[in-house]
């Protein structure tokens, strides 16, 4: 559809697999603040958050190794 060198969609999708990890490690520490202080409301967005994240990371990576 886009016209986008194989080289340059690895590294974009390198890119964004870092990114999104340090989205989900940042959700972590959400979560587990969250937790402590007991707050469900953050529990739960945190909660969905990383599993939205751990999809994208699973997609980016599917599109990476099919590069």
């Amino acid at each position: 559809m886009f016209n986008v060198s194989p080289e340059v969609k690895a590294q974009l999708l390198a890119d964004r697999i870092q990114a999104l990890n340090l989205e989900g490690y940042q959700n972590e520490l959400n979560l587990k603040s969250a937790e402590a202080l007991g707050n469900q409301e953050v529990i739960d967005q945190a909660t969905a958050n990383i599993a939205v994240i751990e999809s994208a990371i699973q997609v980016h990576e599917a599109e990476l190794a099919n590069i």
